[in-house]
């Protein structure tokens, strides 16, 4: 009778405890994130991001081909609801109306990714008789399918699609002119007189909203995984390379931040080892697909991807740099991960996972070759580079792009057993592939954080100073961009429609944590918010939310969110706490950014 008396009494004195120490911590925070854009550096980018194939819609038009999305979300069973992206949010039609929601946030950039199959619909290295074929095929197949590609003349096969070309010129054209429209007649002459139209019309550009390009995120042209198995081979890297050139030829002469490749560790996971993501190759325990090997192919296109990278800025800075002045990077998908325990070994796992997933990408990009940890683990799975490869590869980014929305639990597998029994966990974590870790959201049921819209991103704060912190120490604080950063709010939430206070508190908190880490030394230059509008979110389709900005599934009109309102605040340096009495220039809807760009 004593003893259960003393237990409880235990227990309550323990839950005051951690409550009173949870309201020191909270209160500290809060004391911490009440800033202004003018506590982050001179110079310092805010912007925007989305990527083309989940935004632009307009899947078969002006000479576009099928990418590997559009024929995946076609496949019953592959997305969310069955949606798919042949629509998406009409960026393609709207972009006039997104630019000028954009100046009207008063961002400074907007990283945008171009659409290879928009842009080079069909493979270069065909020969001439396999072109004349295949150009028989295509022309026959949009006679019966594509009514405006036929009507508009559509690509050449084996060439650039300077429609393509026109429509990455009017946004970036847009975006430096602060949003006016473009005049046709002067695009047309600018395709021409490239150079005379750059030097007289040169204060057009001198300020404005600054274009940071991606030029490959998640879409390919879909025969190029139907003719040789896309990044599974090396005639991947030639292609990639060949489309990288294109677009700094078409727009390096006002591009001046780009990015090759976008979370080629995120993508090559979901498309080869658990097989979500097309091409859908895995193998068990990660999934059961008709095809692939999860312990080896993410491997192989990893290594692809980063050679890839290697030769594109190789050329770029042979070839363009000198007269175009910009900078080449790599974006990397980055959770941050701490120990599931206390114990020794869950540490090093936690250490091991940054391992696997960030510097598996990283450190051949700066130091010349894969992390020590992987070589250890792997061992002859992981692919060698050969020793002119290792030269290229070294110093071959300017700087550091990273995505990062969560933290996560990790737990050793080396020497504990590893079962997955949570919802947030990964199969496969007693694999070399997967680092031997365990990665959860949770401990003992609790989660980690408060829940989102996203299985495994929950909301850490202080998880972007830390993997901020991971990259500067361990890439001798190489310039760093935060190229994703947002909050998907929770499933069926209404709220989400317009009063999104928990999208501010994240965007605010996560901000507070990288101004923290910036004072601390970390060399970070950029920030861009996912995402600016509600959009195609892959898998999930149109069910996840993370945009400031609401699109109607039926009308695709856009408006703003109770976020965008505290982004523009804040752009506005206004304090981050957001204030309903904040004086700022009002934002746009639909109707209004339709006016002003007729």
């Amino acid at each position: 009778m004593w003893k259960g008396k003393f237990s409880s009494s235990v227990t309550i004195v323990v839950l005051i405890l951690c409550a009173a120490a949870n309201s020191i911590v909270k209160a500290s925070f809060e004391d911490e994130v009440d800033i202004k854009r003018s506590d982050f550096p001179d110079g310092f980018l805010f912007g925007a991001a989305t990527s083309s194939y989940q935004v632009e819609g307009a899947n078969l038009e002006d000479g576009r081909s099928l990418c590997n999305w559009d024929v995946f979300c076609h496949i019953k069973g592959s997305i969310a609801n069955g949606d798919s992206a042949d629509i998406a949010e009409d960026h393609y039609h709207r972009y006039m109306e997104d630019i000028e929601i954009l100046h009207s946030l008063g961002v400074d950039a907007y990283r945008f990714s171009i659409s290879w199959s928009r842009v080079l619909p069909s493979m270069h290295f065909l020969s001439p008789f396999e072109r004349f074929h295949c150009s028989c095929f295509f022309l026959s197949w949009v006679v019966v399918f594509d009514k405006h590609t036929r009507d508009h003349g559509g690509g050449k096969f084996g060439g650039v699609n300077q429609a393509g070309i026109l429509f990455y010129n009017k946004i970036i054209d847009s975006l430096l002119s602060r949003g006016a429209m473009p005049n046709d007649y002067l695009i047309q002459c600018f395709l021409l007189f490239k150079q005379i139209r750059f030097i007289a019309d040169n204060s057009k550009f001198s300020a404005g909203i600054e274009p940071f390009v991606t030029i490959h995120h998640f879409d390919y042209p879909q025969e190029l995984e139907d003719r040789y198995g896309g990044w599974l081979s090396h005639l991947m890297q030639e292609d990639f390379v060949h489309f990288a050139e294109i677009c700094f030829q078409s727009f390096g002469d006002r591009v001046k931040y780009w990015c090759t490749i976008n979370e080629p560790n995120l993508f090559s996971e979901f498309a080869y080892e658990r097989g979500t993501y097309p091409p859908a190759h895995c193998s068990p325990p990660f999934g059961n697909c008709s095809t692939g090997n999860s312990d080896v192919e993410p491997l192989i296109a990893v290594h692809n991807m980063l050679l890839g990278h290697a030769k594109t800025v190789k050329i770029y800075r042979e070839r363009f740099k000198s007269e175009q002045r910009g900078v080449v990077g790599i974006v990397v998908h980055s959770f941050m991960y701490k120990p599931l325990t206390e114990d020794k070994r869950d540490k090093e796992a936690a250490d091991r996972a940054l391992a696997f997933n960030i510097a598996w990408i990283l450190d051949p990009v700066v130091f010349g070759d894969y992390p020590p940890e992987m070589r250890h683990y792997h061992g002859s799975e992981l692919p060698k580079f050969a020793s002119e490869e290792r030269i290229i590869l070294r110093d071959s980014t300017d700087f550091i792009g990273i995505n990062h929305y969560a933290t996560l639990y990790a737990k050793d597998c080396i020497y504990s057993s590893c079962i997955c029994n949570d919802s947030s966990c990964t199969k496969g974590s007693d694999r070399a592939i997967r680092g031997f870790v365990y990665t959860a959201a949770e401990r003992d049921g609790v989660p980690i954080g408060e829940p989102t819209g996203m299985a495994r991103f929950f909301v850490v704060p202080r998880g972007m100073e830390e993997i901020v912190e991971y990259a500067k120490k361990r890439y001798l604080n190489k310039p760093m961009f935060v190229t994703e950063n947002g909050y998907s709010s929770p499933l069926n939430k209404v709220e989400d429609y317009h009063h999104d206070v928990k999208r501010i508190n994240y965007l605010k908190s996560y901000l507070a944590f990288l101004a923290r880490a910036i004072r601390n030394g970390a060399d970070v230059r950029g920030y861009f918010l996912w995402t600016l509008m509600d959009d195609f979110e892959w898998v999930n389709g149109y069910s996840v939310r993370f945009g400031i900005y609401r699109v109607d599934p039926q009308t695709l009109n856009r408006t703003p969110k109770l976020s965008a309102s505290w982004f523009r605040n804040f752009l506005s340096n206004c304090s981050l706490n957001y204030v309903e009495s904040c004086n700022s220039i009002s934002l746009m809807n639909t109707d209004e950014s339709r006016a002003q760009s007729e």
